[in-house]
């Protein structure tokens, strides 16, 4: 499997427990919750693009746009 397409598996994975844990809570933070989801549909939709379209035609740049989701403070998981 590609390295990459297994990263972006493995963050998926990680948002579903982050938010499992949030529903859990007593008060869930709605928009947390709505950033967590929004997160997460990207990353779905990252994958079935380079599942879809093959890796070897597409080259994935990793960018990082300074100041996006710098509003959302996720608090660490024990």
């Amino acid at each position: 499997m590609d390295q990459f397409l297994k990263s972006l598996t493995t963050r998926s994975q990680l948002l579903d427990v982050e938010l499992a844990a949030e529903r859990r809570r007593e008060k869930p933070d709605g928009e947390r919750l709505m950033a967590l989801k929004r997160i997460k549909r990207q990353i779905l939709a990252q994958i079935d693009y380079l599942r879809r379209e093959g890796r070897e035609r597409v080259e994935v740049r990793a960018t990082r746009r300074p100041g996006r989701f710098t509003d959302l403070a996720l608090p660490r998981l024990r």
